[in-house]
């Protein structure tokens, strides 16, 4: 936060045309995080990277809404001279815009409590409060603050110090050939290449020298060697099978000794003999544990196809009733659940939003643009690990698939809605120009601040996922950007005649020169 925040502070400064409006957004989605986190005493506990990634997190999605109904106003401020029918309106105008925004991100967030591994369920949850407290606070504490300090923001006007890209439109327009081709190129490779990535399953690794603990481990294996132990806890009282299947894992690979009471004592000697404290390093009142000492690393392909041996063999002499316990064993069942999660969180996300984007456009191919759009921006985006081989956290890879879906989809829902509005009385090529002029600006603004905000946990964090997370979200808000500002205009144009076709309630307004 003491990184992010005086960051978006300068975005907001240089972007707007008061000294007093980011203050005002800031408090006022400020107040709805610090509700968020309360609030969370609620529940019986949350998890620490839920803690550390929800704040920033909501306050650099929701801004958004905040920048929409201030806009609104100063726009309706020019029509009326009574403020409070200014903002009544602003309100009226601005609610259904803000409203879809609002709705795409939650329902992305919404998608994570449908996973079985809880750390995606916890963060959607917090996700999901905060983006309906945000949406509360700007339609009901926004209005009021503003109008309490309308006065202040008029003494303390500015000239918006950064470009307003007006003719971004007139060059972008010239380059929608040429960006079409190379997107389309990179969709397919994009989309193989990310599924391709090598994961991790831990919340950090000895396959990674992105932080501190990655490399010291690495020092230790290099000199000592791995060791990661395998515990197997089987049903007491058959020491034949316990000593066969001791003897089977120790011809295993990877295994470099097998430590059961069978394979320490002879079974010619009876129990009773020996003291209790040997017998209960081995056995408990229904268990019996062997330990299987290996040389593989926590995770990877070799470790879990090691678990995978044990279960199988184990599972030979046993049947289900025993247990594998273990780092590795652990990660393995962590790798089995979030990989089945991937297309479930992935389906629901989609489709939800694609939903809302229906109801919002009443366009049936509006909704495939859009997401296409977004969704290419994540492919690449998680494409580059693969190319550059880098390990990837899958929590990682798993959450930002719906996260950036949800928070950068508004970008392109806002180009979207100003090209309908300014089809009514244009060409499509005029249409497009015009959009991109008129929305770039809030474009840039918004994506800039989410980035800032991702980049910051990803330099700043130490702990490896939460660092990750914020890298991906940083690069997938500047590629979801500079998609919906080259990209999905140029399909937009392409596609004018099938949109128009394919809607609802035709609007007979619309210029079809």
């Amino acid at each position: 936060m003491m990184i992010a925040v005086p960051i978006i502070i300068i975005i907001l400064l240089i972007t707007t045309s008061s000294w007093i409006e980011p203050v005002l957004f800031l408090l006022t989605i400020g107040i709805s995080v610090v509700i968020n986190m309360g609030t969370n005493i609620f529940f019986k506990d949350i998890s620490f990277i839920t803690q550390a990634i929800s704040p920033i997190l909501q306050l650099a999605v929701s801004l958004d809404y905040a920048i929409f109904l201030l806009g609104s106003f100063e726009r309706f401020k020019k029509e009326t001279d009574d403020i409070n029918e200014a903002m009544a309106l602003a309100i009226k105008r601005s609610t259904p815009t803000i409203l879809a925004s609002a709705s795409t991100t939650l329902f992305g967030f919404v998608a994570l409590l449908f996973m079985r591994f809880r750390i995606g369920a916890d963060l959607g949850i917090i996700l999901v409060k905060g983006i309906a407290l945000s949406f509360i606070c700007v339609i009901v504490f926004l209005p009021a603050l503003t109008l309490l300090s309308y006065k202040l923001i008029d003494k303390t006007r500015h000239k918006i110090i950064i470009p307003q890209f007006k003719n971004i439109g007139k060059h972008t327009i010239k380059l929608k050939l040429i960006v079409l081709i190379l997107v389309t190129l990179l969709i397919f490779p994009a989309f193989q290449a990310q599924k391709k990535n090598i994961f991790l399953y831990g919340l950090g690794s000895e396959l990674s020298d992105s932080i501190r603990s990655g490399k010291d481990t690495r020092k230790i294996n290099d000199e000592f060697g791995n060791s990661t132990p395998i515990v197997l806890l089987v049903p007491k009282g058959n020491l034949s099978h316990e000593k066969d299947l001791a003897a089977l894992l120790e011809q295993e690979r990877n295994v470099t000794s097998v430590i059961s009471y069978s394979s320490m004592v002879d079974n010619a000697i009876p129990i009773d003999f020996l003291d209790d404290s040997i017998i209960n390093q081995f056995y408990s009142e229904n268990y019996s544990r062997i330990i299987i000492n290996t040389n593989t690393t926590s995770e990877g392909p070799e470790a879990f196809k090691l678990v995978e041996r044990v279960n199988s063999l184990t599972n030979t002499y046993y049947g289900d009733d025993f247990y594998s316990l273990g780092i590795s064993v652990n990660l393995y069942d962590i790798k089995t659940v979030v990989e089945k999660d991937t297309p479930v969180i992935n389906t629901i996300a989609i489709i939800s939003i694609a939903l809302i984007l229906l109801i919002t456009f009443k366009s049936l191919i509006l909704p495939i643009l859009l997401i296409l759009t977004i969704e290419t921006s994540i492919w690449i985006n998680l494409s580059i690990p693969y190319f550059t081989g880098t390990p990837l956290c899958y929590i990682g890879y798993l959450v930002i698939s719906t996260v950036q879906l949800g928070a950068t989809v508004d970008y392109a829902i806002l180009l979207t809605d100003h090209y309908l509005h300014n089809r009514k009385t244009q060409p499509k090529k005029e249409a497009i120009i015009t959009t991109l002029s008129e929305s770039a600006n809030s474009i840039f603004v918004s994506g800039f601040i989410l980035a800032s905000a991702g980049f910051s946990l990803g330099f700043i964090s130490s702990d490896q996922i939460i660092s990750e997370l914020g890298i991906l979200l940083g690069r997938g808000t500047l590629l979801s950007m500079t998609l919906v500002i080259l990209f999905l205009p140029a399909t937009l144009v392409l596609f004018d005649k099938l949109i128009f076709k394919t809607r609802i309630n035709k609007n007979k307004e619309v210029n079809h020169v």
